[in-house]
C-alpha cells in the first residue's frame, strides 16, 4: 500500500483516486492466478507489469519503501524492479519526462526516415 509520501510524490496520471479501479485490478490478477492453476492453458514468459512514476524522484522513493535498488539508465531515467516469480512489477521515471518524449520521437522519426531513404535536418538548415 503506497503511504502518504509516496502518494504525494506519484503522478495523478498513475495514481487513480478511484478506489474501484485497484480493488478491481487486484481482483483481476487473484482471478487470472486462480484461473491458471485451474488450467493447462500455457504461461505467457517474462512477463511486465509497468508502472509510470513520471519522475526520477517518485522512484527513488518508492525503491526506499521497498527496499529495492534504483537502476539508471543511459539517459538518467530512473527505474526499480520487484520479482515474483516470472513476473516483474517494474516502476520507472525520468529525470525530465517532456524531454524524454521529445529524445525519443526525434529517435523514432530518424529510424522511419532512414528506412524510407530520407534525411531529416533542421528547419533552419532550409531546403
Amino acid at each position: 500500500m503506497l503511504n502518504q509520501r509516496t502518494s504525494a510524490a506519484l503522478s495523478t496520471a498513475t495514481v487513480s483516486p478511484d478506489r474501484d479501479e485497484r480493488v478491481q485490478y487486484v481482483a483481476g490478477l487473484r482471478g487470472l492466478a486462480d484461473w491458471l492453476e485451474r488450467s493447462d492453458a500455457p504461461v505467457p514468459a517474462g512477463q511486465r507489469l509497468l508502472l509510470p512514476l513520471h519522475s526520477n524522484a517518485a522512484v527513488e522513493i518508492f525503491a526506499a519503501e521497498h527496499d529495492l535498488v534504483v537502476v539508471y539508465d543511459g539517459e538518467s531515467n530512473a527505474s526499480a524492479d520487484l520479482q515474483f516469480g516470472g513476473i516483474v512489477y517494474h516502476a520507472y521515471g525520468y529525470v525530465d519526462f517532456d524531454e524524454h518524449c521529445a529524445r525519443a520521437n526525434e529517435r523514432q522519426a530518424q529510424a522511419w526516415a532512414s528506412e524510407h531513404g530520407l534525411v531529416l535536418r533542421p528547419a533552419d538548415e532550409g531546403a
